[in-house]
């Protein structure tokens, strides 16, 4: 058995009549790696988390998890060694959270008692009530707890952080942090860029059914640049040569010229120190999401 990838999408197609949610998808993860997966509502992420589940079969192409095929016949076999856990999830609600959690913990038969202790403290779900009469945000903390417990060598997270108060989204991250150097593996996805970058080595951009970008974290960071918005009297202002996602506008003889910069800030510097009539100017850095619109909006021009 090969487990040199502990998850292998090879040209993974999902078609619901005539509508591809996901499109001819390949991607590889290695064990030890986080992953984020991003992308706005209909991107694709959720349709591709149940093929990879095994809750829904492919239209075309092949998914292994720790090196065998997995289909919807068979991924319940694959499923002792991975967590799960989603926005929203569906739980036993004829259940205690105690009694959910103990039979995970039996199903799974791994991970120590200070481990499980350890993720209620964290989390501090409500355990004596059934999952039914919980409210949303307790269920998400017993559906993240459950994802852990045991110590799964596969933790898979849509949208985990939604439904959690602030405070709770610090602890679940405090935990993906540490729990990826135990050398174990987390695919998590989410709407929001600056979730999965504060823990993440590496990030996928899904949009429209397809990967449009993937990248380790670090050149993630690299995208980032200056925001510059100025203001001058003087409406024959140009930009500099570097700069990009250029806007202007004008109100009451005054020029508004934004941009981003991302090369030399010495010679940004001498282009600010040479405008003329500057009334305003604001630099600030540029936020990734925005970077990230940026790629949306060039797929949907393609």
């Amino acid at each position: 058995m090969n487990t040199a990838s502990i998850i292998r999408l090879s040209g993974v197609t999902k078609q619901f009549g005539k509508f591809r949610a996901v499109s001819n998808m390949t991607l590889e993860i290695e064990p030890g790696q986080v992953v984020g997966f991003v992308g706005a509502n209909g991107a694709g992420k959720t349709t591709t988390i149940s093929m990879l589940l095994g809750f829904l079969g492919t239209s075309q192409g092949e998914i292994e998890l720790f090196g065998e095929t997995i289909l919807p016949s068979n991924a319940h076999m694959a499923h002792r060694q991975i967590g799960y856990a989603a926005g929203d999830m569906e739980l036993p609600g004829q259940l205690t959270g105690a009694q959910y959690l103990a039979f995970l913990r039996h199903q799974r038969k791994s991970g120590s008692d200070e481990q499980y202790q350890a993720l209620l403290k964290r989390f501090s779900p409500q355990l004596n009530k059934k999952i039914s009469a919980l409210s949303r945000g307790n269920k998400q903390k017993i559906a993240l707890v459950a994802a852990f417990v045991g110590e799964p060598d596969l933790v898979v997270l849509d949208e985990p952080t939604s439904g959690l108060d602030p405070v709770m989204q610090d602890a679940f991250l405090d935990l993906v942090r540490g729990y990826k150097q135990s050398g174990k593996t987390i695919f998590m996805s989410s709407h929001y860029l600056q979730e999965v970058m504060d823990v993440c080595d590496r990030v996928i951009l899904m949009s429209h059914g397809k990967v449009v970008e993937d990248v380790q974290t670090s050149q993630l960071l690299a995208m980032g640049g200056k925001h510059v918005s100025i203001l001058t009297g003087y409406k024959a202002t140009k930009p500099p040569k570097a700069a990009e996602s250029i806007e202007v506008s004008e109100d009451r003889g005054v020029l508004r010229l934004e941009f981003v910069y991302k090369s030399d800030m010495a010679e940004l510097q001498r282009w600010v120190a040479a405008v003329k009539q500057l009334h305003d100017i604001e630099i600030s850095e540029y936020n990734l999401e925005e970077a990230f619109k940026s790629l949306y909006q060039t797929e949907e021009t393609a």
